[in-house]
C-alpha cells in the first residue's frame, strides 16, 4: 500500500491551526490518500523544504507569504501581482505557489451576502500580506478608493509600489484617516490587533466607529475570538459585521480547488472550523 501523500501548512512560529482539521476532513471524504499537518518552519528551513519535495502541497502562513516566493519554480499570476504566496502544489519536480486569499475573501462576501465593492469605498487597516490580498480583492471589484492605513510608512508605500494605481491611497495618521471614515462603506481590519495578547484592543475606538455610516460593513479577518473587541463595539452601533472565519473557508476551499479540482463546500467548511474553535 502507498504512503499517504504529505499537506501541510507551514509558519513561524505557528500554533494552534484549523487548517488540518478542515482539510483532513476532506481528504476522508474523497477518498484522497493524503494526510494534512501543522508543520513550524523557520525562514532559514524554507530552502530544505523545498528541496526535500517531501510535501505534495503545503499552505503558507504568517510569516513566510512572502519569504517562501524565491524557492518556488512558478507562481500563478495572480500571486505574482499580489507578491503574496499561501498555497504551494508539487508539479513534477517543481513548486507552484499561487494565493487563495483574494480569492477566498471575495468568496466570503458573496456567501455571506454581504454587499460588493464595486464602486465603494473600503479603509483597510493594515498594510501587511493580508492588506496585500484584500487590496487585490478590491481592484477586481472596481472599488472607488482603497484607503490603507499603517503607521508604517515604508510597508504601506511599498503596497502602494506593488499596484501603482491612483485607486489605492495612504493614510500615514490617524487624523487622515477619521477624515475618511464618514466616506467608508468597508472597514476591514487586516492586522493581528485583537487577537490573542492583544484581545482586549482594537485599532479603531468607539468615537471612531461613530463616524461611519450605518450601512458600513465592518470586517475583522481575525477569527479567535470569532468576535474581537472591534466587532463588538461595531454591533453595539448597529453596523454590519464580519468575522474571518469565512476568508478562512474561503481561502481554503480555493486551495483544495487548486490540488485537486474540487472541494468542500462553504458552508460545510465554515461549520467544521467553527467548531474547532
Amino acid at each position: 500500500m502507498n504512503k499517504p501523500e504529505k499537506y501541510a501548512v507551514i509558519g513561524y512560529p505557528l500554533g494552534y491551526s484549523l487548517s488540518p482539521l478542515l482539510h483532513n476532513k476532506f481528504f476522508i471524504e474523497e477518498n484522497i490518500p493524503a494526510k494534512y499537518i501543522s508543520l513550524p518552519v523557520k525562514k532559514e528551513e524554507l530552502k530544505n523544504l523545498v528541496d526535500s519535495k517531501e510535501y505534495t502541497g503545503f499552505n503558507v502562513t504568517v510569516p513566510h507569504k512572502e519569504n517562501i516566493i524565491p524557492y518556488l519554480h512558478e507562481l500563478t499570476d495572480i500571486a505574482r501581482r499580489i507578491g503574496a504566496v499561501n498555497t504551494v502544489k508539487k508539479l513534477g519536480d517543481f513548486y507552484m505557489g499561487t494565493n487563495t486569499d483574494a480569492g477566498g475573501f471575495l468568496l466570503m462576501l458573496e456567501q455571506e451576502n454581504k454587499p460588493e465593492m464595486n464602486n465603494k469605498n473600503i479603509i483597510i487597516l493594515g498594510a501587511g500580506g493580508a492588506s496585500k490580498a484584500i487590496s487585490y480583492s478590491a481592484l477586481e471589484s472596481n472599488a472607488q478608493n482603497i484607503y490603507i492605513y499603517d503607521l508604517d510608512a515604508a510597508k504601506t508605500q511599498a503596497l502602494l509600489d506593488n499596484y501603482k494605481t491612483k485607486k489605492l491611497k495612504a493614510l500615514q495618521t490617524k487624523k487622515q484617516l477619521i477624515e475618511v471614515l464618514a466616506s467608508a462603506d468597508f472597514v476591514i481590519n487586516a492586522t493581528p490587533v485583537g487577537m490573542e495578547s492583544t484581545i482586549n484592543e482594537s485599532v479603531l475606538c468607539l468615537d471612531d466607529l461613530q463616524l461611519l455610516k450605518k450601512r458600513t460593513l465592518v470586517i475583522d479577518i481575525i477569527y479567535a475570538p470569532l468576535k474581537t473587541k472591534l466587532l463588538q463595539m461595531a454591533e453595539s452601533l448597529g453596523l454590519q459585521t464580519l468575522n474571518g472565519l469565512g476568508m478562512l473557508a474561503g481561502q481554503a476551499i480555493l486551495a483544495e480547488r487548486f490540488w485537486f479540482n474540487k472541494s468542500i463546500a462553504y458552508l460545510q467548511a465554515k461549520q467544521i472550523l467553527q467548531d474547532g474553535l
